[in-house]
């Protein structure tokens, strides 16, 4: 009886019925394609903020941090305020080595008025890939230097050109414009700067790129405050300070400190855009039970008749809404499924044009999308089919309706 009822109802207004299939299917849409990004964003984001520098600086203890390249530079305070290079390698054995994007090792130095740092130019491509590049990246040529725009203005030097450093003659292969003090430097390889400064075989200076979660107030407490169990869950999570921890770790006699300017935006940018997609899934599917609720009303008055008579022949208010509520679920499925399809294809396609990355979407969302499209189909539709069972047989009846 109630296939029969379900499926008679469902061949009359079929219009309508498209209307609310379309209206549930385009909210469920837009709710999927947002989840979707939303719930997989977070690494994505990280990534795309990782193109600006380095959010951890690994210096020994004995030295202390004043500006410099993301106004984090080591400025050694005596002759153990060295890290070994050797121990860089040790940065591969941390628990969250997967999470290193890329790390730079640097030696500062001064030649007169020259600021000079010895870095592997390899490792500083990689930590920091959006910095811009007038020619090209010096290569294992021990002989090759970056300059930065600033220096390279101020003496009118351009790619190609020799210059003289610490009594050497280099020739540079690029000019950096980093929008950061990285402009007034002249980058040298490492081993050179090591070996003409004579400090052989250590660093200042370790730079890293990690891909990290955004702290929240469980993040910001005081590791030797935590209870056991707490301090487990701190540590299996990649917030910065507990990466930095680890780093402390495995290098002792250095400190890991967080670049607070790059790690606190992470969190604010990654709630802006999360409370953005949430307030647009919200829309949708808001605007999809509206839609729902303005039809229904309009069948329900429409079919009081109808309501009427199975009322007089004696189904009871609560059959009756059975059988209106299994009409309008089918309807929310249809249109849920429909919706959670596209919306899958939909996230793809955002992830790819935002991020060039394609997006996962777990399948758990669309089975919970079509769960919210027939929930939000039966809510949109309460108040309208409420009213209709309420309405007594006799008088519709009696109208002739």
């Amino acid at each position: 009886m109630i296939f029969r009822f379900v499926k008679d109802s469902i061949r009359r207004a079929p219009r309508r019925k498209a209307l609310l299939i379309a209206a549930i299917a385009m909210g469920s849409a837009v709710a999927t394609s947002m989840l979707g990004v939303m719930l997989s964003i977070g690494d994505k984001v990280n990534r795309e903020l990782r193109q600006v520098g380095s959010n951890i600086v690994v210096t020994a203890k004995a030295a202390s941090l004043t500006g410099g390249i993301g106004s984090e530079t080591a400025t050694a305070a005596g002759g153990a305020a060295y890290i070994p290079e050797a121990e860089v390698g040790k940065l591969n054995n941390i628990f969250w080595h997967l999470n290193v994007t890329g790390t730079s090792p640097s030696l500062v130095a001064h030649d007169g008025a020259l600021q000079i740092e010895g870095v592997v130019f390899q490792g500083l491509k990689g930590v920091n890939p959006a910095w811009v590049v007038r020619g090209r990246w010096a290569g294992k040529d021990t002989a090759e230097c970056m300059v930065g725009e600033g220096v390279a203005i101020r003496n009118r030097w351009k790619p190609g050109d020799k210059v003289t450093l610490f009594e050497n003659t280099f020739q540079i292969a690029g000019l950096i414009s980093s929008g950061d003090d990285a402009d007034d430097r002249v980058f040298l390889p490492l081993a050179r700067v090591q070996e003409l400064t004579h400090r052989p075989g250590v660093v200042d200076r370790i730079d890293i790129a990690a891909l990290t979660k955004p702290e929240d107030s469980f993040a910001r407490k005081d590791p030797k405050a935590m209870t056991p169990t707490e301090l487990e869950r701190w540590h299996c999570t990649n917030y910065v300070t507990s990466i930095a921890l680890d780093i402390e770790e495995t290098l002792p006699g250095t400190q890991a400190r967080a670049v607070r300017r790059i790690a606190d935006s992470e969190g604010k940018i990654l709630d802006n855009i999360g409370g953005l997609m949430a307030l647009i899934t919200l829309a949708a599917l808001l605007s999809a039970g509206l839609t729902v609720w303005s039809l229904t009303a309009t069948t329900m008055m429409e079919r009081r008749g109808e309501i009427a008579i199975m009322q007089a022949i004696g189904a009871g208010r609560g059959m009756v809404a059975t059988l209106l509520g299994v009409e309008i679920s089918l309807i929310g499925l249809a249109g849920g499924l429909i919706g959670a399809t596209a919306g899958v294809f939909l996230a793809k396609y955002v992830g790819q044009a935002v991020f060039h990355d394609a997006v996962e979407v777990s399948p758990v969302l669309p089975l919970l999308i079509m769960l919210a499209a027939v929930l939000i189909a039966l809510g949109g539709s309460a108040q309208p089919l409420r009213r209709a069972i309420r309405l007594e047989p006799a008088v519709i009846l009696r109208e002739g309706v």
